[in-house]
């Protein structure tokens, strides 16, 4: 079963949570531990919507976006960065390795579900 949305987090409790949460209303979900999985993950499995940490191991998000925005034959997905990184600064930075929108850390888990259900009625 294909996946519409790709959890890329390192942090167990987080990640597990909103792929709990996005099964629960009836939305696939994957999830990777790190950016370079992340990366491997959204080549194989095209997502819609990529839930990305900022702040992980091996690759960042931030280094993830921008690699997965050089991805020439894949649909892109919908990037959204969670990150405690809340400046301005911070979302310029996101915002130009692709990310489509930030998320500030604490979220909660309904609203994010609820958004990732409207991008997936608009966009797949």
């Amino acid at each position: 079963m294909a996946i519409s949305v790709l959890v890329v987090d390192d942090d167990d409790d987080i990640a597990m949570l909103l792929v709990s949460s996005l099964e629960r209303a009836g939305i696939s979900a994957a999830r990777a531990g790190d950016g370079r999985e992340g990366l491997s993950r959204v080549r194989a499995d095209q997502p819609c919507v990529v839930l990305m940490d900022w702040m992980m191991p091996v690759k960042d998000g931030i280094q993830a976006s921008t690699e997965i925005r050089g991805i020439a034959d894949i649909a892109q997905p919908h990037i959204i960065m969670l990150t405690a990184r809340a400046h301005a600064a911070d979302q310029e930075q996101a915002l130009s390795a692709g990310v489509d929108e930030v998320i500030a850390k604490p979220f909660r888990p309904r609203d994010v579900v609820g958004h990732v259900r409207e991008l997936l009625a608009l966009a797949c």
